[in-house]
């Protein structure tokens, strides 16, 4: 029976930005769904159930902040990555305290993103929980900015 799994959602609301890093991951052979807000996020990952998610901080219907706690209470071992442009008030303490394995700074770097992205998915389909390495999107995985 095949896995009910996929292998990242991606959260993102700025629609054209969401599909670029789809169709990205896509041709690294990743399955791929997609959530332009909050409650759709919330939907998909009860659905679809990903190994990674990445997740924009800034949505029109919540923060990321938000919806990362309700997916950590869903998914317990998803990776989640939380990206953003504009991080004003989110502290290193409160991205470990959400179990957030990888900060990414905007505008996203596709090869590096894809890199760990396919390190987690990996990780996750050998049955290996969320990484619990933190940091910020360099050197593969995650490392202190």
């Amino acid at each position: 029976m095949a896995d009910p799994r996929c292998d990242v959602l991606i959260v993102e609301d700025n629609a054209m930005q969401c599909d670029e890093m789809a169709e990205f991951l896509r041709r690294a052979d990743l399955t791929v769904e997609k959530a332009y807000n909050g409650a759709q996020a919330r939907d998909q990952a009860r659905l679809h159930e990903p190994r990674v998610v990445l997740l924009d901080f800034n949505l029109p219907d919540m923060t990321g902040v938000t919806l990362a706690e309700t997916l950590r209470a869903l998914l317990p071992t998803t990776a989640i990555l939380m990206m953003s442009g504009r991080i004003d008030g989110l502290s290193e303490n409160t991205l470990e305290a959400l179990g957030i394995t990888v900060f990414v700074n905007k505008p996203v770097p596709l090869g590096p993103l894809r890199a760990a992205v396919l390190k987690l998915v990996q990780k996750s389909r050998g049955g290996a929980e969320a990484p619990q390495q933190k940091g910020w999107l360099a050197g593969g995985l995650g490392s202190r900015r």
